[in-house]
């Protein structure tokens, strides 16, 4: 097991930022819907306490991995330090029936275990140091996740500044791995299960059926962020991996062209337009708790270290491939949200940090929950499906019967992406789509937008001005932003 003293983020924190009192005050949301609060969980005092780990127990015990190393347990109100040491803990897996504690950490995921209850780590333990560790800052590790059989999943993030680059991109690949998702099998079997990632930033499972979807970071070879659904063998885009792929060993990266990477790759599930919904998303996260946290059980949510914000994602099955829509939930937290966990009374707990990286909000790092009340039902935009002739749109609630339709009830603007080595991608070919007067459904709960000329590989937002439920409630968010792979 590798214990590494942190001191790669000290070139990289604002010379001002001191340890953030317990006792501050963190804004609130300006937009968050009817029926859900946010409430602040007070740091150790006197810790920097950016996480970007976050588990939590079946007994409802909340452990917090940081920046610096350090993994706390939050249990009757108050924070004791579990685990120290460690190199940048960027994921945390606690399972929810024997409370085992996996951290992933740069050059290793670590398996902690308190042989003797006292609340403290007493064994670190490595589970797989197999990847490549050139000590890089940028080298970050996240997951894991574990699926039915007991298979645990990361992701790898491309170094920076050391190594080798491709295709004029800026990320380069200075150790082993990087760049890709790893497994690691019940008897501690290392292998590669997919390729082509950048930063993907959380990575998550549905534990219903074993599906993967990981973010990633819009950058060299990503157009902006996405979500994707991870795949064996598959390949999504940055190319830099490809160096350790053994079917591309005596191939000049250089020389193949986008258009050639592009045939390659494994398409975004969701666009997530950069600046408009985030720029630096986390870890997605399965909302499995049966209505607890209200009327969106088995949807997607993440949260933006930028923005502070956390949006939820919509899977719609086209063919034998997902695609969807992501849609705004609530902004302005008091940090970025880098972790998203629910916990076993229906609570979404948020781990922050924006030390060294930015963000919006009045706090270096901390925690929140956010809790439903369990009976509100806030006026939002349900989810988005693909028709054969534009979209369905789903409301959680019946449009009042007051309401006339017209070609602005809801506007729609498409666009697509460019596919290359530089850094991100503007809008190409932005425009306003001139939709049909939308129709309702007989329930008033789904509006069906006819689009003519559907395009595949574009994002196309849908915007709903104005619209108002039976009891006169607006809209708290009134776009999504429908990514259109294929057509059904």
């Amino acid at each position: 097991m590798i214990r590494v003293a942190l001191f790669t983020l000290l070139l990289f924190a604002p010379a001002a930022c001191g340890p953030w009192s317990s006792h501050a005050v963190a804004q609130q949301p300006n937009v968050i819907p009817a029926g859900y609060r946010v409430e602040t969980i007070p740091p150790p005092e006197n810790v920097f306490f950016g996480v970007a780990g976050l588990g939590v127990a079946a007994n409802g015990d909340v452990y917090a991995g940081t920046r610096f190393g350090e993994v706390w347990r939050y249990r009757a109100g108050g924070w004791t330090l579990f685990a120290d040491g460690m190199n940048e803990i960027a994921g945390m897996r606690v399972d929810p029936k024997t409370h085992e504690i996996l951290v992933a950490q740069k050059p290793e995921l670590t398996r902690l275990i308190d042989e003797d209850d006292d609340g403290v780590a007493d064994v670190y333990q490595t589970v797989s140091a197999d990847w490549g560790f050139s000590g890089n800052y940028h080298e970050f590790a996240f997951g894991p996740v574990k699926d039915s059989r007991g298979n645990l999943y990361g992701t790898l993030n491309l170094s920076h500044g050391v190594g080798r680059r491709v295709g004029g991109g800026i990320m380069s690949i200075g150790a082993r791995d990087r760049g890709t998702c790893y497994r690691v099998t019940p008897d501690g079997k290392y292998s590669t299960f997919a390729w082509g990632l950048r930063s993907p930033a959380g990575l998550g499972i549905n534990p219903r059926n074993d599906e993967m979807f990981y973010t990633d970071n819009q950058g060299d070879w990503n157009a902006s962020s996405s979500l994707h659904q991870v795949l064996e063998g598959r390949f999504y885009g940055h190319p830099c991996s490809l160096l350790y792929h053994p079917d591309y060993q005596n191939k000049n990266l250089d020389k193949i062209t986008p258009a050639e990477y592009d045939k390659l790759r494994q398409l975004p599930v969701v666009w997530i337009p950069h600046g408009e919904m985030a720029n630096s998303p986390g870890n997605p996260v399965f909302d499995t708790t049966r209505g607890k946290f209200g009327p969106f059980a088995g949807q997607i949510f993440v949260g933006d270290q930028t923005r502070s914000n956390i949006f939820r994602c919509v899977l719609d099955r086209v063919g034998d491939a997902y695609q969807g829509a992501c849609i705004e939930f609530i902004n302005h937290l008091q940090c970025g949200a880098v972790r998203l966990k629910f916990a076993p009374d229906g609570s979404l707990w948020v781990g922050q940090t924006s030390r060294g990286w930015g963000s919006v909000g009045s706090a270096p790092y901390g925690v929140e929950r956010i809790v439903y009340d369990g009976t509100t039902v806030p006026f939002e935009i349900h989810g988005v499906r693909l028709t054969k002739s534009g979209f369905d749109i789903q409301l959680t609630k019946p449009v009042g019967s007051d309401t006339t339709l017209n070609q602005d009830t809801c506007r729609v603007h498409n666009w697509g992406y460019l596919y290359h080595g530089q850094y991100g991608s503007p809008k190409v070919g932005e425009r306003r789509v001139e939709a049909v007067v939308p129709t309702l459904s007989q329930d008033r709960r789904t509006l069906h937008v006819q689009v003519p000329q559907l395009e595949t590989r574009k994002v196309y937002k849908l915007e709903l001005p104005g619209l108002r439920s039976q009891d006169g409630e607006a809209l708290t968010n009134q776009r999504a932003y429908y990514t259109l792979n294929r057509l059904r």
